[in-house]
C-alpha cells in the first residue's frame, strides 16, 4: 500500500495554524520536507521569540538568537501577523535594544492584533506600540513602558486586553493616559505594578484584576459600572479608604486585603456589587471592613456562593450571622477550615 502524506494535504490556513503551536525553530526547519513546504513556514502569523530556547546553544546565545530573528523576519512573507511574542526575561541575557525595538516596530507594521513582551530591559519602548490601529491584546511584563505614555499618546482604538506586571512608573497620571487612550477595553490586569491607582475609571470596562505590591498608592476610587468581574489582592492600606461606584452588572467579586490596619468608616465597597452571584472576601483585616460595612451593605438577593476563608463561626460568629442575613439565597457557604483564625484572634 502506497504511502499517502495526510499532513501535506491539508490546506495552508490548517497548516499554518499547527505550525503556529510549534517552537519557531522546528517551523523554520519544516521547509526542508518538501517543495510545497519551502515557503510554508513563511506565511505563519504568530511569532513567538523565545531566548532562553537558546540555552542549548553554549556559546554567543545573544548573537545566534538575534541573527536568527532577523534572518526570519527578512524572509518571511509580507503578510499580517496575528500573534507577536517576544521574551527575553534572563538577567544575565544582554540582547541589543536596539534590535528588539525593531522587531516590535516590525509586529506593529504588520498590524499584529497580540502583542506580548516579557523581558528585564530597561529601555522604552517604541511609542508606535501605544498608537497601533490594529492592537487588540497587549501584555507586558517589563519595568517600565517609555515615554509613550503621555496627554494624548494613547491611541489604541481596538484594545480589548491590556495586562501589565511589574510596570513602574513614577507619573501620577499613566493610568489616565492609558485608560483615556483605549475606548474599547474590555479586559485590565495590573499585577504589582508601582503605578498610582488613586482613581480607576472605565466605563466600558467588563473585567478588572489588581494585584499590589507594597508600595502602591492607595486606591480612593473605582469607576466601573459595566464591570462583570473583579479580583482586589492588595496589601497594607490600598483599600482602606477606598469608594466603589456601583457595579450593577457585576457577578464575580474577589476582595483580599492582607497587611493593613483599618478601614476607614466612610469606605465603601461591598454596597457596589448588589448583584452580585460568587464573592470571596479574604485576609486578615476583613472582618474589620465587614464590620464598617455590614450596616450599609445591601441586601444580596442574587448572591449563591459565598467564601470567607479567613473567618470562622466560632471567632467571628456576628459577622458570619451578619453575611447570612444579607443573603438570603445563598447555597454554599465556605468559611476557614483550619484553626489559624482562632490563634490570630488569640494572639491579637
Amino acid at each position: 500500500m502506497a504511502h499517502v502524506d495526510r499532513i501535506s494535504n491539508l490546506p495552508d490556513d490548517l497548516l499554518h495554524r499547527i505550525l503556529s503551536l510549534l517552537d519557531i525553530q522546528v517551523v523554520v526547519q519544516t521547509c526542508i520536507l518538501s517543495k510545497r513546504w519551502q515557503r510554508l513556514w513563511a506565511d505563519v502569523d504568530s511569532l513567538e521569540l523565545v531566548l532562553p530556547d537558546f540555552k542549548t546553544q553554549s556559546r554567543n546565545i545573544e548573537r545566534r538568537f538575534t541573527k536568527f530573528i532577523d534572518e526570519l523576519l527578512s524572509r518571511r512573507n509580507n503578510s499580517d501577523l496575528r500573534e507577536f511574542r517576544l521574551f527575553c526575561e534572563e538577567n544575565n541575557f544582554n540582547v541589543s535594544h536596539r534590535k528588539m525595538t525593531a522587531w516590535i516596530l516590525y509586529a506593529i507594521r504588520h498590524k499584529a492584533k497580540v502583542i506580548e513582551i516579557d523581558g528585564c530591559f530597561y529601555w522604552s519602548l517604541p511609542r508606535n506600540i501605544f498608537t497601533s490601529s490594529s492592537l487588540e491584546e497587549l501584555y507586558l511584563d517589563i519595568p517600565s513602558l517609555g515615554r509613550g505614555v503621555v496627554a494624548g499618546g494613547v491611541n489604541l482604538p481596538e484594545l480589548k486586553k491590556l495586562h501589565l506586571n511589574g510596570v513602574i512608573s513614577r507619573n501620577p497620571a499613566i493610568l489616565r493616559y492609558l485608560l483615556s487612550g483605549c475606548p474599547a477595553l474590555e479586559d485590565l490586569s495590573l499585577n504589582v505594578c508601582t503605578i498610582d491607582l488613586r482613581m480607576v475609571s472605565s466605563p466600558q470596562l467588563k473585567h478588572l484584576s489588581i494585584i499590589s505590591g507594597l508600595e502602591t498608592a492607595r486606591i480612593e476610587s473605582i469607576k466601573t459600572p459595566n464591570l462583570v468581574s473583579l479580583c482586589l489582592k492588595l496589601c497594607g492600606n490600598v483599600l482602606c479608604a477606598a469608594n466603589l461606584e456601583k457595579m450593577p452588572f457585576l457577578l464575580n467579586a474577589i476582595v483580599s486585603v492582607d497587611g493593613g490596619t483599618s478601614f476607614d468608616e466612610n469606605c465603601s465597597i461591598l454596597a457596589a456589587f448588589p448583584n452580585v452571584r460568587s464573592l470571596e472576601l479574604c485576609g486578615n483585616i476583613m472582618k474589620d471592613l465587614l464590620r464598617v460595612e455590614l450596616l450599609k451593605c445591601p441586601t444580596f438577593y442574587n448572591l449563591t456562593k459565598l467564601h470567607l476563608s479567613d473567618l470562622c463561626q466560632f471567632c467571628h460568629g456576628d459577622l458570619v450571622d451578619g453575611m447570612l442575613t444579607h443573603s438570603p439565597n445563598l447555597e454554599k457557604l465556605q468559611l476557614c477550615e483550619t484553626t489559624q483564625c482562632c490563634q490570630r484572634e488569640e494572639d491579637d
